[in-house]
C-alpha cells in the first residue's frame, strides 16, 4: 500500500512540474541566404537596424506560472541583424566598387513575437516576424515590409536550442523575402 502511495505522490509531483515552465533567454543568430540577381552591381549600402517592439519580451513559454514563464533574447539582436543584412548585401553585390549614388538602408525590427497554445496534450508555438526595409538613395526611397509567421506543433514545449532556432529562422525568412523584393531591386536600378 506505502509502495502505492508513494508512486502516486511521485507520479502527482512530476505531473505538477511538467506544468511549471521555467524562463528562457536565448541568442538569435539568422542568417541569408540571398536569391535573385546580384542587383547591387558594386553600389555602396550603409545598413542601418532599429529595433522597434515594445517590449524585449518576445511572450510566455506557457504553463502554470505563464507571467514568469517569459522568453527573451540574450544577444545584441540589432548586432545579429546588421550581421544577417550585411550578409545579404554581399551576396546580391553591394561592395562600393562603383561610382553609383551610395545607398542607406534602414532594418526596421517591428514585431518579433512567440505564443504557446496548449491543446488535448499537444503544443502549438506560433512565432511571427515582421521586419520593414527602407532604402534611401538621394531624395528618393522605397519601403517595403515583410512578415513570416511560423507554426510548429509539438508533444513538448521547446528547449532553448530549438527556440533559437525557430525564432532564428523566422527572422531569417523575412530576412530573405525583403532583400529578394523585386521591388527594391527595381527602385535600386532605377536610381
Amino acid at each position: 500500500m506505502k509502495s502505492v502511495i508513494f508512486t502516486l505522490g511521485l507520479s502527482l509531483s512530476v505531473l505538477i512540474s511538467g506544468c511549471a515552465v521555467s524562463p528562457q533567454s536565448i541568442v538569435i543568430n539568422p542568417q541569408v541566404a540571398a536569391s535573385g540577381p546580384a542587383y547591387g552591381q558594386g553600389r555602396a549600402l550603409l545598413i542601418n537596424v532599429d529595433d522597434r517592439r515594445s517590449s524585449a519580451v518576445l511572450g510566455s513559454r506557457g504553463g502554470v506560472y505563464e507571467t514568469s514563464s517569459l522568453i527573451t533574447i540574450s544577444n545584441d539582436i540589432n548586432g545579429a541583424l546588421l550581421l544577417a543584412a550585411q550578409s545579404a548585401a554581399a551576396q546580391l553585390g553591394f561592395d562600393g566598387t562603383s561610382s553609383a549614388k551610395p545607398a542607406t538602408l534602414t532594418l526596421a525590427l517591428d514585431e518579433l513575437i512567440y505564443d504557446t497554445q496548449t491543446q488535448s496534450l499537444i503544443n502549438t508555438v506560433t512565432i511571427i516576424a515582421k521586419i520593414t526595409l527602407t532604402t534611401t538613395i538621394g531624395s528618393s526611397t522605397h519601403t517595403g515590409h515583410y512578415q513570416t509567421e511560423r507554426s510548429h506543433k509539438l508533444p513538448q514545449l521547446p528547449d532553448a536550442q530549438k527556440n533559437q532556432d525557430i525564432i532564428s529562422e523566422a527572422l531569417s525568412t523575412s530576412l530573405e523575402r525583403g532583400f529578394s523584393d523585386i521591388s527594391l531591386a527595381n527602385f535600386l536600378a532605377k536610381n
